[in-house]
């Protein structure tokens, strides 16, 4: 680790740790301790959850590592706690892994999440650098077309080598 810089701050946010918080005091602020808690309330926990993330913070850059079953709902989830998380803590380049995710979702439903996610941009005014890392059947480039033409900085890459050259380009 270069000197001065500091350790990157790992949250992994899972099913069984979102759950527990229905039995902790709900005013709590969602990122005690540098924990990312997850309010159930808040996010809207169902009951079968799977899609997991882990995020990791480096100097100025969020890495997501998703892994599990694609579903619609739980992408546009999962991609609006990387979003929420990136803002609480003021960085604007993204990678999202998505190499060790399964199955695939419908066109339509891609071109939706592309929508919608830009939407969600739009109102909480936050303007990423999103690198998306994945292989078809799962990831293939379509939603980040779609957020491309809507003036999205994006780019789907193969490696995550491939992205953070990419997302290096851009200054913090």
């Amino acid at each position: 680790m270069p000197m001065g810089s500091s350790p990157p701050r790992w949250y992994r946010i899972t099913r069984h740790e979102a759950e527990s918080e229905k039995a902790q005091d709900k005013s709590a602020p969602l990122f005690p301790h540098g924990y990312l808690g997850l309010r159930h309330d808040a996010w809207g926990i169902s009951e079968k959850m799977d899609l997991y993330i882990d995020i990791e913070l480096r100097d100025g850059l969020l890495v997501a590592t998703a892994r599990g079953n694609l579903t619609f709902d739980e992408t546009l989830r999962l991609f609006k706690q990387v979003f929420d998380t990136a803002k609480q803590n003021q960085v604007s380049k993204i990678l999202v892994n998505g190499l060790s995710v399964e199955g695939e979702l419908s066109t339509l439903e891609r071109y939706n999440l592309g929508i919608e996610l830009m939407a969600y941009l739009k109102q909480h005014q936050l303007n990423p650098r999103l690198a998306v890392v994945g292989k078809p059947p799962a990831v293939d480039g379509f939603g980040v077309r779609v957020g491309q033409n809507r003036g999205l900085t994006t780019e789907v890459f193969s490696s995550q080598q491939e992205a953070l050259h990419w997302l290096n380009k851009w200054p913090s």
